[in-house]
Order: C-alpha cells, then structure tokens, then sequence
C-alpha cells in the first residue's frame, strides 16, 4: 500500500514539474525588439563645413508593435529625427536620420544618439558616427 501512495505522489510531482517546465518552453507573451543594422557609423574624413547625412535603419524584430519613445542627439549640432512614425508592427522597418554640421569644427568628432523604445530587452539603444574633420 505504502509503494502505491508513493509511486501516486512521484507521479504527481513530475506530472507538475512537466506544467512548471512547459509552461517556462513556450512563450504566450509578445515583445517587441528593435533591431538596427549598424550601431556605428564613419563618415571618414570630410571637408568642414560640410553638413554629414546617414540613415539608421532598423526593424522590429518582435513578435508585437514597436513604439519609439525618443530620439535624442548628444549634442545641439547633431540632428536626429524620425519623421512622423513612431509605431512599428512586426518585421516592419524604419529609419533614423541623422545629421551633422561640421562648420566650425575640425579634428576628429564622435557623437552620440540615444534611442529609447518599449523594447523590454533593452529599451536604450545608443548610435554613434565619428568623422575626421579637414580644415
């Protein structure tokens, strides 16, 4: 009697640890992750006063809508927009544009754009370009 007690209680311990297990191997939530091509970029060397353009391109590779949040350059001569979408579904991809006005500088030059978005993973993200500036 007392093997049967037992061998009822293994049972239905492992019967539970089975659910616990299962339940942790498939993913009923959705998330959304921002994906971007590049992290960095190097215009190389540029003439100043020249006005640098790139295009940061991303996807969402989620499994829900991606929102960014904002988009903030490190500094006033840096521009950085996203046009008028801010949602993105499933596998649809966008872009950051980025702009930088080289007047008045010169040397080498490295900035920075923080992106943050509801990507739970890592809601911040930060881009960066160099440049070399001629004079």
């Amino acid at each position: 009697m007392k093997k049967i007690i037992y061998s009822m209680l293994l049972l239905t311990f492992i019967g539970f640890a089975a659910i616990k297990i299962s339940a942790k191997v498939t993913p009923t939530e959705k998330e959304a992750i921002l994906t971007f091509n590049e992290m960095q970029f190097d215009f190389g060397k540029v003439q100043q006063g020249e006005t640098l353009e790139h295009l940061f391109q991303f996807k969402n590779t989620g499994t829900a809508n991606l929102i960014i949040e904002s988009v903030h350059p490190s500094c006033g001569c840096t521009g950085a927009t996203l046009g008028d979408k801010k949602e993105y579904a499933p596998d649809e991809t966008g872009e950051i544009k980025v702009t930088f006005n080289t007047q008045g500088r010169e040397g080498i030059n490295s900035k920075t754009i923080t992106v943050t978005s509801n990507d739970e993973k890592e809601p911040v993200k930060t881009l960066s370009f160099v440049c070399e500036i001629l004079k």
